[in-house]
C-alpha cells in the first residue's frame, strides 16, 4: 500500500515540479531585463551595474548600467513602464497613460545627462552615449526623444553608435580609470 502511494505521489509530483521549473525558466528568459541584455551584448566589451561615482560637486551619483564599447561608454537607465508615454527633451514632466489614467513622472533625460557630465569629468574626450530604455510594452505615439528607446526600437537606435569611429586604446584607459574611482559595495569596482 505504501509503495503504491509513493509511486502515485511521484507520478503526480515530478511533472508538476518540471512544469514549475519550465515556467520559471521561460519567464526569466523572456523578461524585459533579459531582452535588454541580449540586445546590448553584441556592443559590450565590458559592463558594470549599480555603482557610484563622484558627481563632480562634492556628492555621489548612482549609475545603473555602464557599458564599455569600442567607440566610448554607453550609459543605460531602464524604466519598466507600459502604456503610452509622452515626453520631450525640454519638458520637465512626462506622462504615462495606462488604462485611461494619466500619471506624471520627471523627465528621465535630466538625470542621465547629469550622470553623463560626471562621467565626462572622469573620462574627458571620451564619447559618452546615453540610452533611456523603456520596457514593458511602452509606446511613444507622438515620437520619442533621440536618447530614448523602447524594447522594439533599441536595436535600431543603437546602430548610430556603431557608425562612430572606434577609439579602442584611449577608451580602455579611460574605462580603467573610471573603474578605479567607481565604488560598488564600498570597494573599487576594479578590485
Amino acid at each position: 500500500m505504501t509503495d503504491n502511494f509513493l509511486t502515485i505521489a511521484l507520478i503526480v509530483i515530478i511533472p508538476i515540479i518540471f512544469l514549475v521549473a519550465l515556467r520559471i525558466y521561460n519567464k526569466r528568459n523572456h523578461s524585459d531585463s533579459h531582452k535588454v541584455a541580449v540586445i546590448l551584448k553584441p556592443y559590450s566589451k565590458e559592463e558594470v551595474k549599480d555603482f557610484i561615482i563622484p558627481d563632480g560637486i562634492g556628492g555621489i551619483l548612482e549609475i545603473e548600467h555602464l557599458i564599455l564599447l569600442n567607440q566610448g561608454f554607453l550609459l543605460v537607465k531602464t524604466y519598466p513602464m507600459s502604456g503610452n508615454l509622452f515626453g520631450a527633451d525640454e519638458i520637465d514632466q512626462w506622462s504615462q497613460i495606462v488604462a485611461g489614467k494619466s500619471f506624471k513622472f520627471d523627465n528621465p533625460l535630466r538625470q542621465i545627462q547629469i550622470s553623463r557630465q560626471a562621467l565626462k569629468a572622469l573620462a574627458p574626450n571620451i564619447p559618452i552615449f546615453c540610452r533611456i530604455i523603456f520596457t514593458s510594452n511602452s509606446i511613444f505615439p507622438k515620437g520619442k526623444p533621440q536618447e530614448v528607446s523602447t524594447l522594439d526600437t533599441l536595436t535600431e537606435d543603437l546602430q548610430a553608435i556603431n557608425s562612430t569611429i572606434p577609439m579602442d586604446v584611449k577608451v580602455q584607459r579611460s574605462w580603467d580609470r573610471v573603474m578605479r574611482i567607481a565604488r560598488k559595495n564600498g570597494k573599487s569596482v576594479k578590485e
